[in-house]
């Protein structure tokens, strides 16, 4: 897997942006973000990622996971919801795979719609 920067770049030219044209669009220095991009710096904060994940077009679960960061709310939702943080400790102890994790998705969206339709 690529690093932060690295990954930040090609985001960056796939979306066929310039150095300047992102950092300003972020709110952010161009040398500032030239830095991130050499890795020269460390990943920024929770809110410039969220706003480089946007100006980016880009999930920013995969820039956070990058960054060895979680994104606040995120933390908090969690923080909020024992029964959840329950079942995260139950999936990772029981060593659930990707397609057991992919499975509980579809099914909690099913849940969700179903609700949400009554």
């Amino acid at each position: 897997m690529r690093n932060f920067g690295e990954t930040l770049r090609e985001l960056r030219a796939a979306q066929d942006l310039g150095l300047r044209e992102t950092a300003v669009k972020v709110g952010i220095s161009p040398a500032y973000l030239s830095r991130i991009e050499r890795d020269k710096e460390r990943p920024p904060s929770a809110e410039v990622i969220k706003e480089l994940a946007r100006v980016l077009a880009a999930d920013p679960d995969v820039l956070f996971r990058l960054s060895s960061s979680t994104d606040p709310e995120i933390t908090e939702f969690l923080h909020g919801q024992p029964e959840l943080m329950a079942l995260l400790r139950f999936l990772k102890e029981h060593h659930a795979s990707d397609s057991e994790i992919q499975r509980l998705m579809k099914l909690a969206n099913d849940l969700i719609e179903r609700r949400d339709s009554n």
